[in-house]
């Protein structure tokens, strides 16, 4: 009997260090690497989109947001080593629509938002697996500025021809009726890690 307990304090001595040791923490480095990647991110994207709009005007620059956008995102992801997305709970572009992992974190940040808790600092990462291997995912949001009401606001505040480009399209457009501040979605990064 003494021998079986002893056994069997073992095995589970054993099995719980074997799972403790197979946990990948997240470092501070980690972090920081994807949030400044995110930010970078933004940032390109962000200076394009300002660049075209005072360059051809609105009507141009909605081209930004669905097609330049794709295949910089694209670019900046494979020059980094990293898998990055803008998604959202209301897209407008299929492709920018969240996968569960994603859907989930943007539902803390809609509900951080009610609370008055969402900001600029605002992030998530974690290490997740997937099949046989495990990534370090980052999520930052993105809230709606001046600049994104031209396309994102209310009814009042989206051209007509802005309107009718879109809906030509994106007949199934979620992505209008945002205010300054609203989170329109996010940034997500996905990275392998060893």
């Amino acid at each position: 009997m003494l021998k079986s307990v002893i056994t069997t304090t073992i095995f589970f001595s054993v099995l719980f260090l074997s799972c403790a040791e197979n946990k990948v923490e997240i470092s501070e480095n980690q972090v920081a690497g994807m949030r400044a990647t995110a930010m970078e991110f933004m940032k390109d994207l962000k200076g394009i989109l300002i660049n075209q709009i005072q360059t051809n005007g609105i009507l141009q620059a909605v081209s930004v947001c669905s097609d330049t956008a794709q295949v910089l995102t694209n670019n900046f992801g494979v020059e980094r080593g990293v898998y990055i997305k803008r998604v959202s709970l209301k897209n407008r572009n299929v492709n920018n629509a969240p996968d569960d992992f994603e859907k989930i974190i943007l539902n803390k940040f809609t509900m951080m938002q009610q609370n008055n808790e969402l900001n600029v600092e605002t992030e998530y990462a974690e290490i997740v697996e997937e099949g046989e291997f495990k990534y370090l995912r980052y999520v930052k949001p993105i809230l709606v500025q001046a600049e994104c009401l031209n396309c994102h606001g209310s009814e009042n505040e989206i051209m007509p021809e802005v309107k009718q480009l879109i809906s030509q399209a994106y007949p199934d457009d979620k992505a209008v009726g945002y205010k300054i501040g609203d989170l329109r979605g996010a940034v997500s990064l996905k990275k392998a890690i060893e």
